[in-house]
């Protein structure tokens, strides 16, 4: 099975331009993020934030924007990964009935391959967006924040990749999940609350951005890399609340407000769901 894991591997990073357009919408959020994401969300708290610096304002709204852009690359990297599988029905599944490969070892190749290839892409997204807030003025991380980083990057491919091999085992062509691919590169920056914050969206698309994983995962990576430099700037706790909310540091369910081990927890639950219910579709019908 080490043959086949590093067989998917090799053709997914030997592909430059599969490699370069797990990364597009990522690209674009940074460009638009550049050209005016950032100025736009900063006006959206600059009136709440009074007697705070320009620059400590555009270093909170690098951090929420650009958490945002990793839990994207989660996503991205993770959707052209699972592409391999419905290549390999159409092209090459009689080969492999010959192997000897049981059906459930050639799953459980494509989905370690897959959570390979999301970690290193995401990863670096990660590690460019870390150097970046550093550079700007952002304070060094701890371990503690290194290591809840490093969680919510594992666990974050994780349920990305969860929910694209359950799309697998329902989209049968390639030309179907390439337009299904383009359909989610396209609305991904939207569920995940990077291009307009959850605080400015009608409240029924809310609730589904509360309820979709990775905008969990954006929580997540916000809380460690954006939330702490908000206290540190001196604002009332209450209106540092009211921001969390607007931006989806943290989503409210009635009364209650999440946190870092609620989404975590959210991603694991969900991640099992979706790969108990594509293990249970593939044994049925994978490669018929």
């Amino acid at each position: 099975m080490k043959q086949f894991i590093k067989r998917n591997l090799l053709l997914f990073f030997r592909d430059k331009a599969n490699v370069f357009f797990s990364m597009l919408a990522v690209i674009i959020t940074i460009l638009l993020y550049i050209i005016f994401l950032a100025d736009l969300m900063a006006g959206a708290i600059e009136g709440e934030m009074t007697g705070v610096s320009a620059q400590d304002i555009r270093l909170v709204i690098s951090g929420l924007i650009l958490s945002g852009t990793v839990a994207v690359a989660t996503v991205s990297s993770s959707l052209n990964a699972a592409a391999r599988i419905v290549i390999d029905r159409e092209d090459v599944a009689k080969d492999f009935f010959v192997s000897p490969l049981s059906r459930g070892k050639l799953m459980f190749g494509y989905v370690i391959s897959a959570i390979i290839i999301g970690l290193v892409m995401s990863g670096t997204a990660l590690v460019t967006t870390v150097i970046y807030l550093s550079l700007s003025g952002g304070a060094l991380l701890a371990i503690k924040e290194i290591a809840l980083l490093l969680l919510t990057l594992f666990l974050g491919v994780l349920s990305a990749n969860s929910m694209l091999f359950l799309l697998t085992c329902v989209v049968k062509s390639r030309n179907a999940f390439s337009s299904l691919g383009s359909l989610i590169g396209t609305l991904i920056g939207f569920l995940a609350g990077v291009y307009i914050p959850i605080g400015q969206l009608p409240s029924g698309i809310a609730w589904v951005i509360r309820l979709f994983p990775t905008s969990h995962t954006a929580s997540m990576f916000r809380q460690v890399l954006a939330s702490p430099t908000l206290y540190q700037l001196g604002a009332p706790d209450t209106v540092v609340t009211e921001i969390n909310h607007f931006f989806g540091v943290t989503f409210r369910f009635g009364a209650f407000t999440t946190n870092f081990a609620f989404s975590a927890v959210l991603l694991i639950g969900t991640s099992i769901l979706f790969y108990t219910v594509g293990l249970f579709l593939m044994k049925k019908q994978v490669y018929r």
